[in-house]
């Protein structure tokens, strides 16, 4: 039957039904060794044509040591490593100057991307040499985080002395987003430390999804939709995510939307009901991402964000609705 109310006919489909997920998604951290203090230009997914200086790609053998040692002490330090360590490895002074997140545990992510952003000596300050970077950070399931940094350091002799570290996250532009479709009931078979657990939760939803579009099941049973935001959320950023009957616009019914940031910034959203997965009773989950702005002006409140990911419960690329 066609409904003319398209979003009355998406809440009518998804019968929301009471479930014990709530008191399992709470927030939770990864716990993992740390990689190769050696490693940081090799490891992860990185290509040499991936550590750029101002543009021009360099292979990472071109790099000058002292600017690989800077960059190595600050992923060392943010990860945790310990400052005597890194100063003996890397022929420098001062790496406990470099500040850590102690909400945030990136102990599992490797190098993706570095990109040299500026490298020059100031004209107030003879002999400091100062080094700006954007670093891109992976983990084995694809969650994402970029920073950049700026080091102040001198060099004397064949040691390195840093005189000063800054270092702040960037702010994605379009977070990724994978959306599954899951059996309620194997969810609730989670206890609160594998919920918790993001790599843990996250395995368990991949094993447990369910088929979509062709040969998928029909018929009314209880699924939670998944969304898992792969980039690190920043404070004051905000994401929906949401159901609707129409493709277009960043709109829909997000009501019972029920979230958990995992490890101080990586959004999972869940929506539990009971639906059919048939492609005449499909409708789409739309991820939304509204970043912070720094100035909103006097029409800020118009803003309705960015649409970062679209789906369908049956793989349709068209709104299943008619044209008129």
């Amino acid at each position: 039957m066609i409904m003319t109310n398209r979003i009355r006919k998406t809440t009518s489909i998804i019968r929301l039904i009471p479930i014990l997920l709530l008191s399992l998604f709470l927030t939770g951290c990864l716990d993992g060794a740390g990689e190769s203090v050696g490693n940081l230009f090799s490891s992860g997914p990185s290509a040499p044509e991936d550590i750029v200086v101002k543009g021009t790609a360099l292979e990472p053998e071109n790099i000058p040591w002292h600017m690989k040692a800077a960059v190595a002490a600050t992923v060392l330090r943010m990860k945790g490593g310990d400052p005597a360590t890194i100063d003996a490895e890397f022929k420098m002074q001062g790496s406990a100057g470099i500040g850590q997140d102690s909400e945030t545990d990136i102990s599992d992510f490797v190098v993706y991307n570095v990109m040299i952003n500026d490298f020059y000596q100031p004209e107030k300050a003879p002999g400091v040499f100062r080094l700006g970077a954007r670093l891109i950070m992976m983990d084995q399931t694809s969650r994402r985080f970029g920073f950049s940094f700026v080091a102040d350091y001198e060099l004397s002799g064949k040691q390195m002395v840093l005189k000063g570290h800054s270092w702040d996250y960037i702010r994605s532009a379009a977070p990724g987003v994978d959306t599954y479709v899951v059996p309620t009931e194997t969810l609730e078979a989670l206890d609160l430390d594998q919920a918790r657990d993001y790599a843990t939760f996250r395995g368990h939803v991949l094993e447990n999804a369910v088929k979509t579009g062709d040969g998928a099941a029909v018929g009314k049973k209880n699924y939670t939709i998944v969304t898992f935001i792969l980039d690190k959320i920043l404070e004051e950023d905000k994401v929906e995510v949401s159901i609707s009957d129409v493709k277009e616009g960043n709109e829909g019914f997000k009501d019972d939307t029920r979230y958990v940031v995992h490890d101080n910034g990586w959004v999972t959203a869940a929506i539990p009901g009971s639906f059919s997965l048939g492609t005449n009773e499909a409708f789409w989950i739309k991820a939304v991402y509204t970043p912070k702005k720094k100035d909103e002006g006097v029409l800020g409140f118009l803003d309705t964000g960015t649409l970062i990911g679209l789906f369908n419960t049956a793989n349709l690329t068209v709104s299943n609705t008619p044209d008129s």
